[in-house]
């Protein structure tokens, strides 16, 4: 058999299992991602909801202070795409699609941090790691 017949065959044999794998999925014989446990997932709520970032009417909405390190919360009740972006190099920049959450981790350094939105300059404000 020359080398190209067997690359061929080889081909045609990948494609049926493929295609094969993927008729069993689409008949519910698959077995779903293994879930977290419910003790992780109501910790990372909890996290999550040490600080709340709103972000409407092309504000921020943020709270007077955070720990450092907490995990942020970001809801951008907006229709347009906003960031929190760190204004000094070396920070966050986090985008938030409209009508979408974000979580990410305030910075571990307490200080004040300005923000903008690289979209939208004119929206800024201050958090406030202590």
């Amino acid at each position: 058999m020359k080398w190209i017949n067997r690359v061929l065959t080889v081909a045609a044999a990948v494609s049926v299992v493929a295609i094969s794998g993927c008729e069993a999925q689409d008949e519910g014989n698959f077995a779903p991602p293994a879930a977290s446990s419910p003790t992780a997932s109501a910790n990372a709520s909890a996290q999550a909801t040490e600080a709340v970032i709103t972000i409407k009417d092309f504000k921020y909405e943020v709270p007077a202070s955070v720990k450092p390190g907490a995990m942020m919360t970001v809801t951008n009740a907006d229709s347009a795409p906003h960031t929190v972006t760190a204004k000094d190099e070396g920070g966050f920049d986090i985008e938030v699609r409209g009508g979408s959450t974000v979580i990410f981790q305030a910075p571990d350094a307490p200080g004040e941090y300005g923000i903008i939105c690289s979209f939208h300059p004119q929206m800024t404000g201050t958090l406030v790691v202590k």
